[in-house]
């Protein structure tokens, strides 16, 4: 078996709108048809293929798969041969599951671009028809949340048909210019600002040092990256950063003054600043470069130098929790564990014998954190710090 027509791939093209592609170019009335006689096909091919590649083009994608990857990776391999296509340029199409982690986020990965597994789209994927007009493919970035205007036509994704008003998805209907419901889509959105600057970042070379912060700030300000008022947000915060953030910062170190019930020293961190450091490592990029985690690590090298160890505890003497002191010293909790035990970081109370320290004990100074973070020269590039050789 062999495709009669050999559909090249894009190197920014989606993989759904790529096999799209290759059904239709092939006489196929669409992807459904075509994944129908794939499916039997593989079979004969290779028993353990057989349901590898799905019938939904919506569920085609490698990350989906969780538990056949591997085997949706073969399927797409036989793919390129009957396409003679080389595999290498039909699997660089595809999200796959990566290692990294922002902060407590999976991540997914395409080629050098790895984002948080929740910024891609599940249920529509808006489209720019100045775009399909021009070439007829669905580009990746069409597939991200935060992308809701093109940066080639400075236009606004159309997210919606207006004769039914459902949201448009081209791996429903399976068709790039129609909607499921048979008509035709049509522009006329007055085009986002903002939506166009966040656009142009993740449609350049760039785009990995902004994935993390949009997911970031989604969480900590509790928003949908999907609202259409999100990008506007985004963009007005961080055109005033670092001051931004500064600000909610003394916001909370003046309220932790004013109502204050316990000594400082016997405070815990995230009673006063919550969850802070633990949903700044959400901001990471794939190189380890944090830019909210040095901020926050800026703020309080400030807050300890205004406030020097003296007679009283002041706020400066917080309790961190193993965890937190892991991420603010680029290390790992089994570092701390060292560190502690070799007497670099003193506990705020005395241990039992044997006693393993947990990840969410506060017993670590945020003064003394901050000093030893000091003491070591940042590393480039960003590699997790080893202050004490392994044993």
């Amino acid at each position: 078996m062999h495709f009669l027509v050999q559909t090249k791939p894009y190197s920014d093209e989606a993989l759904e709108s790529y096999l799209l592609r290759l059904a239709r170019d092939n006489s196929y009335d669409g992807y459904s048809e075509l994944a129908d006689i794939l499916w039997q096909w593989l079979a004969e091919q290779d028993h353990d293929l057989e349901g590898a590649l799905p019938l939904e083009l919506s569920k085609v994608d490698v990350y989906h798969a969780r538990q056949a990857s591997s085997f949706r990776i073969r399927a797409l391999k036989l793919v390129a041969q009957l396409a003679d296509v080389n595999a290498g340029e039909i699997l660089a199409l595809a999200w796959r599951r990566s290692n990294f982690k922002f902060g407590n986020l999976a991540a997914v990965s395409r080629n050098e671009l790895t984002i948080p597994l929740e910024l891609l789209r599940t249920d529509n994927i808006p489209i720019c028809i100045e775009c399909l007009s021009e070439s007829s493919y669905i580009p990746f970035y069409w597939h991200l949340k935060p992308y809701k205007a093109c940066h080639k036509h400075k236009a606004q994704l159309i997210t919606h048909c207006k004769e039914c008003h459902n949201l448009i998805d081209y791996r429903a209907s399976e068709a790039f210019l129609e909607c499921d419901c048979g008509c035709k889509l049509t522009n006329s959105e007055q085009l986002n600002d903002a939506d166009f600057k966040i656009a142009s970042a993740l449609a350049s070379s760039n785009s990995h040092k902004i994935v993390g912060l949009i997911s970031w700030f989604a969480k900590v300000k509790q928003l949908d990256v999907s609202d259409a008022d999100f990008n506007r947000t985004f963009v007005d915060y961080f055109s005033t950063w670092p001051e931004s953030l500064t600000v909610e910062l003394d916001l909370l170190t003046n309220n932790a003054r004013l109502k204050q019930l316990n000594p400082f020293n016997k405070t815990k961190f995230n009673s006063v600043y919550g969850d802070l450091i633990r949903d700044g490592q959400i901001a990471a990029t794939s190189n380890r470069k944090n830019k909210v985690i040095d901020e926050i690590i800026n703020y309080f090298v400030e807050l300890v130098d205004s406030n020097p160890k003296a007679k009283h505890p002041n706020i400066a003497d917080l309790l961190l929790c193993t965890f937190d002191t892991a991420v603010l010293l680029n290390t790992t909790t089994e570092q701390v564990y060292r560190l502690h035990q070799e007497g670099f970081l003193n506990c705020a109370y005395p241990q039992k014998k044997h006693e393993q320290l947990r990840a969410d004990s506060h017993v670590f100074y945020l003064r003394q954190v901050i000093e030893l973070q000091q003491a070591f020269a940042a590393e480039t590039p960003q590699t997790k710090k080893q202050f004490i050789a392994p044993w």
